[in-house]
């Protein structure tokens, strides 16, 4: 993972910003990874998941006078990709598939307090891809990418309610894959 310090960030997002080709190309060598995998987390396909990286960052070359500078550039990129992907799933109809599918933690916690200790993240993140795509996506919008239900209400053009329904389903469905296999 590529880091840069705040001042060499304004640079290159200077440097986009004036269509400079070796900025961006900088730009996307620092984030292509980090956008690539929170594609993933929408589509659940790493093919999907590089074209969405790829468009995504032509959207951001295309766009990126749209930042003023002010707030985290990660925050602003995050919302373009997340965006695409929900776009992407938007197109294929995916986010009107019904999902029978409590926080996680608290709820493993309360039924195992030693069974958070039996698995890692790698476990949690493949459980998650397993989710129905309508899961999947509030799930992800909620726990990873922390958007409040309420924009993921707007998002998705949902109910609040339904919002928090799919995610409470998220999370149950997650605790029966992970309890199945680790318990």
């Amino acid at each position: 993972m590529n880091f840069v310090d705040e001042n060499t960030l304004f640079e290159i997002i200077s440097g986009c910003k004036n269509h400079n080709s070796k900025a961006q190309h900088h730009l996307y060598e620092i984030y292509a990874k980090r956008m690539t995998a929170l594609c993933y987390r929408y589509c659940n396909d790493y093919e999907a998941a590089r074209d969405l990286m790829h468009d995504g960052f032509i959207r951001v070359f295309s766009h990126i006078e749209e930042y003023s500078g002010t707030g985290n550039f990660e925050g602003w990129l995050k919302k373009v990709f997340v965006n695409m992907a929900l776009d992407k799933l938007r197109r294929t109809d995916a986010l009107k598939e019904a999902a029978n599918v409590l926080d996680l933690e608290n709820f493993l916690y309360e039924k195992d307090p030693d069974f958070t200790e039996k698995i890692d993240i790698s476990d949690i993140m493949q459980a998650i891809s397993e989710l129905p795509v309508m899961a999947r996506t509030v799930f992800n919008m909620y726990n990873i990418d922390g958007y409040p239900l309420e924009n993921i209400a707007k998002e998705l053009n949902m109910t609040a309610t339904a919002v928090r329904s799919q995610h409470a389903r998220a999370k149950q469905k997650l605790q029966a894959v992970l309890r199945k296999r680790f318990l």
